[in-house]
């Protein structure tokens, strides 16, 4: 009962961003105000997991700001180097960010549609490295060689841009430049690293009546989306774009292109209402998100066994009780929703997206299906059970539901077409609709 009271208080304290068509002047510093009392709410909450977090020092001070690591300085050279190939001149490749770098970061964020204040954050810098490395390695190939011949190395990142929405690029017509040499790729962007540490098990001792190859219980670290993706993408480019409906020979690939597609919609969707919530850090809004994550524990606990309608069912009743309006829900799920992808925090996600199917977002439910599909946030599922999901968001949409994260025709019918038999039989039970306490 305890903890049922505990979870209501910090869904009631947390949940409280304001969707992008309601935000007010006036309302803001009552906004902040609840924001700030769910802060220190969830940091009582998450004080047992302080020791296994990595903590970001602040850079409060011009001491601290001069002396940068070798590692970060190198990173730091990688985004000079490519923001210098694609057309936004920051000068010298040193590694010392300064007025030059924050303004091509600046232009960098205007062209791709992020909020153009020079600040480069984890997902923008993963995408502009990324973007660079397959400009190096395929630039040269179909069709790139001529988006390239015919708008230049920033039309090219558009492009990149373009696919990871959704919008399929073609053989345009026009000049083909010859074949050249594979240029050599950049070294590999650094993966992000998890804010947990995944605690060591116990190794069991060696039974000594049976020699041979000595056994090991290595424990196995969480799955990380955003490592998934970038090998995704990189696969994505080699074959020429993203699969089409009527091209699906590899069912699992073209669902984790359609996975990494709405991944990048979540994110952009997430950044977009962020931007219109007052005086609210990144950090803040994180710690806002662990506490969402942390009330909806027991709701993703065990996932992988639970049908879709039953997880729906008793997450709809919990956040019925909470009291909150459905369009906080929505815009908080949201929020967190790309949060979770932009952090690399699989399990945000997965809560996050949970919850806007409970709230009768069923579109949403396509994100639970990856997750349960990859192992993302959860324990690996079986395709079927994965489909479960993927049917409740088909279903929905073909009712005329409410379309998420870029979800549109094409998208549709890749994915019916990859989950295809897995999905077939299952059928989509009606689930309850949420409703409000009034």
């Amino acid at each position: 009962m305890f903890a049922k009271k505990m979870g209501l208080s910090l869904v009631s304290a947390s949940l409280v961003f304001v969707p992008v068509e309601r935000v007010q002047a006036g309302d803001a510093a009552a906004a902040l105000g609840g924001m700030l009392l769910g802060g220190i709410i969830v940091n009582e909450v998450h004080k047992n997991k302080q020791r296994q977090r990595v903590v970001r020092s602040p850079r409060t001070s011009t001491r601290s700001r001069a002396h940068v690591s070798s590692a970060q300085r190198q990173q730091n050279r990688q985004v000079q180097s490519a923001l210098n190939y694609f057309g936004y001149n920051v000068g010298a490749v040193d590694g010392s960010i300064g007025r030059n770098t924050r303004a091509g970061v600046a232009r960098y964020q205007g062209d791709m549609g992020y909020n153009a204040d020079g600040y480069i954050d984890d997902y923008e810098r993963d995408f502009l490295l990324n973007s660079h490395q397959r400009a190096l390695a395929s630039a040269h190939m179909a069709p790139y060689n001529a988006i390239l011949a015919s708008q230049g190395q920033r039309g090219l990142l558009r492009t990149y841009r373009n696919e990871q929405l959704g919008i399929p690029t073609v053989n345009a017509p026009g000049p083909q430049m010859a074949a050249a040499p594979a240029a050599p790729v950049a070294a590999p962007v650094p993966a992000l690293v998890p804010e947990t540490e995944p605690e060591a098990d116990t190794v069991p001792a060696l039974a000594a009546a049976e020699p041979g190859l000595p056994t090991f219980n290595f424990s196995q670290p969480a799955r990380s989306v955003s490592d998934h993706c970038n090998e995704i993408n990189v696969l994505t480019a080699s074959n020429g774009g993203i699969t089409q409906a009527a091209a699906v020979s590899d069912a699992a690939f073209a669902l984790g292109e359609q996975f990494c597609l709405a991944r990048a919609h979540a994110i952009f969707e997430s950044k977009q209402i962020v931007a219109t919530i007052p005086d609210m850090t990144d950090a803040q809004i994180k710690t806002q998100c662990d506490g969402l994550t942390q009330s909806m524990n027991s709701h993703i606990w065990g996932l992988e066994n639970k049908s879709p309608q039953a997880v729906i069912s008793e997450t709809s009743e919990f956040l019925r009780e909470s009291g909150q309006p459905v369009d906080q829900l929505v815009s908080t799920g949201k929020v967190c929703l790309g949060t979770g992808y932009r952090t690399d925090d699989a399990k945000m996600a997965l809560a996050s997206a949970v919850l806007l199917s409970s709230v009768g977002q069923l579109g949403y439910a396509e994100a639970v299906s990856h997750h349960l599909r990859g192992g993302f946030g959860t324990a690996k599922a079986s395709d079927r059970q994965a489909a479960g999901w993927m049917t409740q968001a088909l279903k929905a949409l073909d009712d005329g539901g409410v379309m998420a994260m870029g979800q549109s025709p094409d998208r549709i019918a890749v994915l019916a077409a990859a989950t295809g038999d897995d999905a077939a039989g299952k059928g989509a039970a009606a689930v309850p609709v949420f409703m409000t306490n009034k």
